[in-house]
């Protein structure tokens, strides 16, 4: 329809932004409001900004160009021509489309033709594009190959490839992943070799599941150091790699879904290489910041698939009669309708918390940076940024966790409602629920998402976030109510962080595989209570979010009863019975 808009009709991404987010302290920071320097009058001169384009041209975009042309970008695919690939052309037609609206340098400053946005508008570009097609998330989501580049970069490397982003002349790919190298990037084996005369490195190896490995601009993680001195993740560093002859795309991935990104397997043979940073720090510092980008990214892009799948599935519910009436009069669709639909709503608000953190601490880093530390200001600013970094250092990675594992469920739940028509190509939800499985499994798999997150719930990082909350004041009895029943989750959560964290081994040493083996369960609870709370806020701006916090605070009670049940037993079969549970001895 020509007056569709991914922005205008979806009521809780403008919610989440005018009642949950605070944009104007967004605004304020990132565009230093007040300042000589500053284009604008007023933060709030900035969140229109912010707003209008969302509105127009990335709601509209999102709507009536890239939606209509998602079916067709799955069908053709991409295609490989002895080291060559192209994208299915509706896919390149969206790209074209975004790069001729400004929109491919988002994050970028200004001097190289960006706009300057902060992650948290970006997010929600990235929900409404992925709600569109989901495989066009995995192009225009690349923009955190040129943030990365903009933060860690030499000048000369920034005004070289950075104006081409903002363009869409250039577009990037994060070559990490080598056939013996996935998850554990400390085993990467492609090896960088500094040459002294000419003061860059040429890098040789084989690289493997590249997302737009065809790129023009690549950043490679390679091993620059003697592997005998600087084993593991120590010898690693981060380079920028120009396509050109000696690098080359061996083939690309048939894969179940998001047919519109090539991924790529990627030889370079003695490929020349810029160093990014400092040498040695390729994975403890600059991947990780990328795939901190790159978590946040695939979170919006589950939740844009989950609020496809679930429009396409009310829709159907509606329409669709049997026995005499439509599908949505019958309790047991309803049931499932309510669930997408609150899951929806938890997973973005969880994703707009987490970019909000991620933003506040990068901005307040930025103007720690500028200011003397004998001003007064400092030592308050500097507590400040460091509380938005433990938050984000815990939201991010369950963020990426939550949303993908719901997108998985939502869109399962989509095709169920289609019931046979649902497994049927002709039907939306069967693509979604293909393009889905993925956001489980990369940029960190939920395994590896929990892995990073647990040590930190078990350190107490959500009592500070938790605390925010508890003591507030809700407006009314009903809802001071509810906050009164969350303080029995929040114990249970307690008890259980305190029973994990005090199993010990015969040496007195933490039972860490007990602490893995419930983790799942432990960041489950602490997800729980912090949503609960978080609908309880919202539902002070909303007689619907009440309602939408009342069930959600009911269902929670007993997930979180039953996984503190679990977490408390002591229960260690899986652990010593491994073999014999899963038939491998008898």
């Amino acid at each position: 329809m020509p007056d569709e808009n991914f922005y205008l009709d979806n009521d809780d991404i403008r919610f989440n932004l005018t009642h949950m987010v605070d944009l104007e302290s967004i605004a304020e920071l990132k565009e230093d409001v007040g300042s000589p320097d500053c284009a604008y009058e007023s933060a709030d001169e900035v969140v229109e900004t912010y707003l209008d384009l969302l509105e127009d041209p990335i709601g509209v975009l999102a709507a009536q160009r890239i939606a209509p042309r998602a079916a067709d970008v799955d069908k053709e695919g991409c295609h490989y021509d002895n080291g060559t690939v192209t994208l299915p052309e509706p896919a390149r037609l969206n790209v074209q489309d975004l790069a001729e609206a400004d929109l491919m340098g988002m994050t970028l400053p200004t001097r190289y033709g960006g706009l300057n946005f902060p992650a948290t508008l970006y997010t929600a570009a990235t929900e409404m594009i992925s709600r569109g097609d989901a495989s066009l998330m995995n192009l225009f989501g690349l923009q955190g190959i040129a943030e990365t580049i903009n933060l860690f970069a030499s000048d000369e490397l920034k005004d070289k490839y950075l104006p081409g982003f903002c363009t869409g002349e250039h577009s990037g790919a994060m070559v990490l992943t080598e056939p013996d190298a996935g998850s554990d990037l400390t085993a990467v084996q492609t090896r960088a070799a500094y040459e002294e005369d000419h003061d860059h490195f040429h890098l040789t190896g084989t690289k493997r599941f590249i997302t737009n490995g065809c790129g023009e601009v690549l950043l490679v993680l390679a091993r620059s150091e003697d592997p005998e001195k600087y084993g593991g993740g120590r010898g690693l560093s981060l380079f920028l790699v120009e396509k050109d002859e000696t690098v080359t795309v061996r083939r690309i991935e048939e894969k179940l879904g998001i047919h519109g990104s090539p991924t790529c397997e990627i030889y370079f043979n003695n490929s020349e290489g810029y160093l990014i940073g400092q040498r040695g720090r390729g994975l403890t510092r600059y991947v990780n910041w990328l795939m901190n980008a790159a978590r946040l990214g695939v979170a919006a892009q589950a939740v844009g698939i989950s609020e496809a799948a679930f429009a396409e599935a009310r829709a159907y519910a509606q329409q669709r009669e049997q026995f005499g009436q439509p599908l949505d009069r019958f309790p047991a669709v309803q049931e499932m309708l309510v669930r997408m639909r609150i899951d929806i709503e938890a997973s973005r608000a969880l994703m707009y918390a987490t970019a909000e953190t991620v933003d506040m601490e990068m901005l307040l880093s930025e103007k720690l940076e500028r200011l003397d530390r004998k001003d007064p200001r400092y030592a308050d600013l500097r507590a400040r940024r460091d509380r938005f970094a433990k938050a984000a250092e815990v939201l991010t990675p369950l963020a990426k966790y939550y949303t993908s594992e719901k997108s998985i469920s939502v869109t399962t739940d989509a095709v169920q409602v289609h019931g046979g028509n649902g497994y049927m190509k002709e039907y939306a939800v069967e693509r979604l629920y293909r393009d889905a499985r993925i956001t489980s499994i990369y940029e960190g798999t939920s395994q590896i998402q929990i892995d990073r997150a647990i040590p930190r719930v078990m350190a107490g990082a959500f009592e500070a976030l938790l605390d925010e909350y508890a003591d507030r004041d809700y407006g009314t009895v009903a809802l001071n109510g509810l906050r009164e029943a969350l303080a029995e989750a929040r114990r249970s959560l307690q008890a259980a962080v305190a029973y994990v964290n005090d199993q010990k081994l015969a040496d007195d040493q933490r039972d860490t595989d007990y602490r893995n083996l419930t983790a799942r369960m432990v960041c489950d609870m602490a997800l729980d209570t912090y949503l609960s709370y978080v609908f309880l806020e919202q539902a002070r701006h909303s007689e619907r979010k009440a309602a939408v916090a009342a069930k959600f605070i009911q269902d929670m009670a007993p997930r979180v009863e039953m996984n503190r049940q679990y977490v408390m037993s002591g229960d260690r079969s899986v652990l010593q019975q491994f073999d014999l549970l899963t038939g491998a001895q008898s």
